[in-house]
């Protein structure tokens, strides 16, 4: 299997037992693809389901007013849709930087569990050697970006 980046958010108020993290698959999001109305209310993104609501709406719109083909209706349709795939899951941590998780990392892994293997026994270990070594530097997340309303990993310092 090729590896994948996935980049991790955590809420930092969150029980330290429990912690909130969640991971989010860098690149295409196929199920936005397919049902992308249905994978925008799953994943509560409200601006984004507004904004496909009414581009869905301008659309058809044009297609009445300028008499376009269903040929070419279906195409833009798909063009749309790939956009929203495209996308989906920056618009994901956007939402969740919103709601106040911080990005932490990125871990390359072959799929979503391998990545929480890597992740947790990485921190695992880290709070380990915390203990052992009270000179430890305390790991800090990376600065949100200026370019974009998300954090990540390749923006300019």
């Amino acid at each position: 299997q090729p590896m994948r980046l996935y980049t991790v958010h955590h809420r930092p108020d969150s029980d330290a037992l429990d912690p909130d993290v969640v991971f989010v698959k860098e690149g295409f999001c196929w199920p936005a693809l397919f049902v992308p109305l249905l994978w925008l209310i799953y994943r509560k993104q409200v601006w984004g389901l507004l904004a496909y609501l009414a581009v869905t709406a301008i659309l058809s719109g044009a297609t009445l007013i300028l008499g376009l083909d269903t040929i070419t209706t279906m195409l833009l349709s798909v063009v749309l849709s790939l956009y929203v795939a495209a996308q989906a899951n920056d618009w994901r941590r956007w939402r969740l930087g919103a709601q106040g998780y911080e990005l932490v990392t990125v871990v390359a892994a072959n799929n979503i569990h391998r990545a929480e293997e890597i992740f947790f026994r990485g921190r695992w270990q880290d709070q380990s050697n915390r203990r052992a070594e009270p000179s430890a530097q305390k790991f800090t997340p990376l600065p949100t970006s200026r370019l974009t309303p998300f954090a990540t990993p390749f923006d300019p310092a």
